[in-house]
């Protein structure tokens, strides 16, 4: 009798689409029928196989789920559908690409069954992800957009929806906030047509919506889901790019918000949490922590991260763009030209960095212009060095003094910057405003009264009225000893 029961269950899995069941059926039903089955039925049948591997990755042990298929008695005729397994599992572990794998990958793109839809479909749903991660943004459209072709036709508007979250991110990537917007409107129509749901979907789409949120400068509705939405991630189905997407969003918004040490803390839980998820540590996590050390001017400490790092060794898009950015500001690599409205702001603010006069007020411009059309706020705050003392210089702007509304934009970012600036504890107990920290951290970069002065948009013998209450505060007598003074009580430097 029990063989009987088995054999019909295995006779239900394989008539209802084999590895493909649980996306004709649901992963309720494939769960039912792995529980009928002998727990060992996965080493001598492809189908069993490909669901154990499916049905883990949805509860989020992608880890568990490659050992499967990677165990040494395994009794089945590997064919492409096992390949296809593989690119699922790497895609979910976040593994590292190389060319092998992609020549492997793109392979095994010509021996899938043409009348296969709902297979080829997923195909190019995970080489979309795939191509996102190694940063060929165009190509995965494309990947994306035939995707979408053959669930369409297949009538699979539950997997569709996933595809249009993968463009609305890449889209938050590139600064196309609008057209996230609405590709995440298409992700719920198709969600809700499709009447199905086996977990976090919902959340899914929010980690999306938070990106944008983030972009727009509402740090604090990011704080306030993080931490939810990253135990939804961790017990459900994700893909690496996902959580590292909420990774980036999280730790920049409690910088900017919270400071230095709740972000350095939150960095560690992200990192932690990746590794459990994904069996390696997340280099992307890496270029973050590099990111936070430039924008609180130790320099060495960042550079010094990012000279440990190479491109091959980056596992995200999100992570690459960070990495590419830090590469420029530390006279790294200079040829990198941006054709996204996020990149193209960024580039004008890495040029006024280094500009000073008119170059660095046209720069600047630029910079205001491309923002205003998605209320882009997040690329001035993470550089924010480029902004320092432009307050002054921003009168003299004629064109964004002429129209009211770009005005209101562009103080709504200066604010945002000057409160970004959080005092270190150590600093707000003995008395340092927000200014005063300013000037400090200037002082550490190496600036002179007059350079401050310049940076911060106010008089010099202002400097030099906050530097004798600093002195006065810090209990010491010179401008060498105060700097000495902050750099011993550093966060970083003592942790």
């Amino acid at each position: 009798m029990p063989e009987i029961k088995t054999q019909l269950a295995l006779d239900k899995l394989q008539n209802g689409g084999g590895i493909l069941y649980p996306f004709r059926n649901g992963y309720e039903k494939l769960g039912d029928i792995l529980n009928t089955i002998p727990s060992d039925a996965w080493r001598y049948n492809e189908a069993v196989l490909g669901g154990l591997v499916l049905y883990l990755v949805k509860q989020g042990q992608a880890a568990r789920a490659k050992s499967y298929l990677r165990a040494r008695n395994l009794k089945i005729q590997k064919t492409y559908q096992f390949e296809f397994l593989e690119l699922m599992v790497a895609l979910h572990l976040g593994e590292k690409i190389n060319e092998k794998k992609l020549t492997v990958w793109r392979r095994l793109e010509r021996e899938l069954p043409l009348q296969d839809t709902l297979l080829l479909g997923l195909y190019y749903n995970v080489m979309m992800a795939m191509l996102v991660r190694i940063g060929n943004l165009e190509e995965a459209k494309n990947a994306g957009q035939q995707a979408i072709s053959c669930f369409r036709e297949e009538g699979h508007s539950y997997l569709e929806h996933f595809i249009h979250i993968h463009l609305a991110d890449l889209d938050v990537i590139e600064g196309r906030l609008r057209r996230a917007m609405r590709g995440l409107s298409t992700a719920k129509r198709c969600l809700a047509n499709s009447r199905l749901s086996y977990g976090n979907e919902v959340e899914v789409i929010e980690i999306i919506e938070l990106a944008i949120l983030y972009e727009r400068g509402d740090f604090k509705k990011v704080r306030e889901n993080s931490a939810r939405l990253r135990e939804s991630l961790l017990k459900g189905d994700s893909w690496s790019e996902l959580f590292l997407q909420l990774t980036r969003i999280s730790v920049l918004s409690i910088y900017f918000t919270e400071g230095l040490e709740a972000a350095q803390e939150e960095l560690e839980v992200f990192q932690a949490d990746y590794v459990r998820r994904h069996a390696e540590r997340a280099t992307t996590i890496d270029v973050l922590s590099a990111m936070i050390w430039r924008l609180e001017w130790n320099t060495s400490e960042a550079e010094l991260n990012i000279n440990t790092l190479s491109s091959s060794d980056i596992n995200s898009s999100i992570g690459s763009f960070l990495f590419a950015d830090q590469q420029i500001i530390f006279g790294e690599k200079n040829d990198l030209k941006y054709s996204s409205p996020r990149g193209k702001i960024i580039e004008d603010l890495q040029i006024a960095h280094s500009a000073s006069g008119k170059k660095r007020r046209d720069a600047m411009e630029r910079a205001f212009q491309n923002a205003i059309r998605e209320s882009q706020i997040a690329p001035f705050l993470e550089n924010r060095d480029a902004f320092l003392g432009m307050s002054t210089q921003i009168a003299s702007i004629s064109s964004i003094n002429r129209k009211p509304t770009m005005l209101r934009f562009v103080n709504k970012i200066m604010r945002a910057i000057s409160q970004s600036y959080t005092i270190p504890e150590f600093l707000g107990k003995i008395g340092f405003n927000r200014k005063q920290f300013m000037v400090s951290a200037a002082l550490q970069a190496g600036s002179t009264n007059k350079q401050i002065a310049r940076q911060l948009g106010i008089k010099e013998a202002t400097v030099k009225y906050h530097l004798t209450k600093m002195y006065k505060m810090a209990k010491v007598s010179k401008r060498s000893e105060l700097i000495d003074f902050i750099s011993k009580n550093s966060f970083f430097i003592n942790n």
